[in-house]
């Protein structure tokens, strides 16, 4: 357990230590951020990327941050949060669908069980935007609160960090 602990501690310090590196406006950081963290929830697997690369573009928020956002539900994350997004997503949307895993589990196995369905889409799709809501506003705050905790960065000015403030208000209402 201690082991599991330590690594999940070092995610942690790497994705502080990648967003605090980004030369950008702490706001659009932040915001870029929470949008990847919101893709990541969705079920659109191998297109969440681009997605987030045209959304950022078109809002003007940070690239880099966004694709690190949408980079936490990875091969390894996936199995747990997927599943618990179809059972989120059933649950809003009264289904019960029932369906049998494959007995050879293969990728192709797991886009057909995708694909062949549209309901499996729809609750993984529902359950992404329930789950993915709360995840976004969490991944701003950290993200918020990691940025201010070393704006001493030589990159960040006195404005851009003003202007930071002014529009982190979601956050103080929670006392951060």
């Amino acid at each position: 357990m201690k082991t599991s602990n330590i690594s999940f501690k070092k995610s942690i310090l790497r994705v502080r230590d990648k967003l605090i590196s980004i030369p950008e406006n702490p706001a659009k950081v932040c915001l870029g951020y929470a949008l990847g963290v919101f893709l990541a929830a969705t079920p659109f697997i191998g297109v969440k990327v681009p997605i987030a690369i045209f959304l950022t573009a078109l809002l003007k928020w940070n690239k880099i941050a966004s694709i690190a956002g949408v980079f936490h539900v990875n091969l390894f994350t996936a199995p747990l949060f997927y599943g618990f997004s179809f059972m989120v997503g059933q649950f809003v949307l009264g289904d019960h669908t029932k369906y049998t895993l494959p007995v050879h589990f293969t990728i192709i196995a797991c886009l057909d069980l995708l694909t062949s369905n549209n309901i499996i889409f729809l609750d993984l799709l529902a359950g992404g935007l329930v789950l993915g809501l709360p995840m976004a506003l969490a991944a701003y705050c950290f993200s918020y609160i990691v940025i201010h905790k070393n704006n001493h960065r030589p990159s960040i000015n006195n404005k851009l960090r003003d202007n930071h403030l002014q529009q982190a208000g979601a956050c103080r209402i929670i006392n951060f």
